[in-house]
């Protein structure tokens, strides 16, 4: 429900510039696409980032130790995976939807049902197993699965008009991301102490600010131009 809006409007975008087949409108409907994904992946990466070594603590402040020494944390881990799969899903899709003939509609429509089938039996298998963690991880492998579907037809669709390489949709610096989740999770487990949560929590936490602080300007020096359009396009919607 989150990303139902963003995705609305990337699907009207993607419509929209999808009608003219002009090289033109190919080429401008390729940057919306790299530009939605990218947009999807600035947020969801941070998440990803930061998610997992900040579940614990979360659940702690909010619910007490009797959550927060269960499930719930793992759960919550598992979920932040889930979070950026689903936003990248419903993009592609949507991207998909816009721009296919009948023919590549009935086709993927065909595919979800594989991919539906699939989810059923995983979430049968997992539940059991896993519970709540299981349920989340079925519905990431969905999520991945059409991910994929969409990824395939995109690079399809591109193929005869204009080069599209998914590497332009990572944002720049996106490795400053991803050495801060390796930091937090080690600050995790050396620096946040169960038995003396308040008493390390801060440290783990101040790990956290820092990290989170330096990836920010790293992307932000890097994506300016990008991010300041958002802004702009945000500013103007409103």
């Amino acid at each position: 429900m989150v990303f139902l809006p963003f995705e609305e409007s990337s699907y009207a975008t993607f419509a929209k510039l999808s009608s003219d087949k002009s090289q033109e409108a190919v080429s401008q409907l390729k940057s919306s696409l790299i530009g939605a994904l990218k947009l999807i992946l600035m947020i969801g990466l941070v998440v990803l980032a930061f998610g997992p070594s900040y579940s614990y603590a979360l659940i702690r402040i909010l619910y007490g130790q009797k959550w927060s020494d269960g499930e719930a944390p793992l759960a919550l881990r598992y979920y932040c995976f889930y979070v950026i799969s689903l936003a990248m899903n419903g993009t592609t899709e949507a991207f998909l939807h816009a721009v296919a003939n009948e023919t590549q509609l009935k086709r993927s429509n065909n595919w979800l049902l594989i991919f539906s089938a699939i989810y059923i039996i995983l979430n049968v298998l997992l539940i059991r197993s896993a519970g709540a963690v299981g349920l989340i991880t079925a519905n990431s492998i969905n999520m991945l699965l059409r991910i994929v579907y969409s990824a395939v037809f995109i690079k399809q669709y591109f193929k005869n008009s204009s080069s599209f390489s998914f590497r332009e949709c990572m944002p720049r610096g996106w490795l400053f991301l991803f050495f801060s989740s390796l930091t937090t999770v080690i600050s995790e487990r050396v620096f946040l102490k169960r038995e003396k949560f308040w008493d390390t929590f801060p440290i783990h936490l101040s790990i956290g600010v820092v990290c989170f602080s330096v990836s920010c300007t790293a992307i932000y020096s890097r994506e300016k131009q990008f991010i300041n359009r958002i802004i702009r396009t945000r500013k103007h919607a409103d």
